[in-house]
């Protein structure tokens, strides 16, 4: 059986890992990998430095689906805060040489997200590429811990949700 780098080596172009937790089961992994290669294909044309590009043409991520509990749990060990979040992003820093780039993790509550949905009046699958696309952000270096940083990655991901159709869903930039 080949290896992912044999796999990466051989494809040149990335591969998703997609793993949804039974208790996380609602919708397929085929489901999770269509949205996330519209999204790459999404930021692939858009304006982003060569830098993301090269790392979103040559880079595997692994997407996880799962529960409250368990979101609880990854968010206490590695940001070390005892609450549930809806999404969690893990930017793997290597520095080994490979023929692929190994971007990092997704980690998805679906608990969370239903209820975000709910209180936002959309469906859960609006919110759960919400969530895809936020963390796929981070994990290209974008982050919202300044109002100029906000404005940037919100502003890329209101332009992924329109390109997906989703055009009620508008992060409210203004007043950030």
């Amino acid at each position: 059986m080949p290896n992912l780098n044999e796999i990466m080596t051989k494809k040149k172009e990335p591969v998703f890992e997609v793993i949804v937790r039974k208790k996380a089961a609602y919708r397929s992994r085929q489901w999770w990998l269509n949205k996330a290669i519209k999204i790459r294909n999404i930021l692939l044309k858009s304006r982003l430095p060569r830098r993301q590009l090269s790392l979103i043409k040559s880079s595997t991520t692994c997407i996880l689906i799962t529960s409250d509990q368990e979101i609880k749990k990854l968010n206490k060990k590695f940001r070390n805060k005892n609450k549930t979040t809806d999404v969690l992003s893990f930017h793997l820093k290597t520095n080994e040489q490979h023929t692929f780039y190994y971007l990092g993790d997704i980690i998805i509550s679906l608990d969370t997200a239903k209820r975000n949905a709910k209180a936002n009046k959309i469906t859960p699958e609006q919110e759960l590429v919400t969530l895809l696309a936020h963390g796929y952000l981070h994990l290209l270096g974008y982050d919202h811990q300044t109002k100029k940083d906000a404005k940037i990655m919100f502003k890329l991901q209101n332009n992924i949700l329109k390109e997906l159709g989703f055009n009620n869903i508008v992060i409210y930039l203004e007043g950030l």
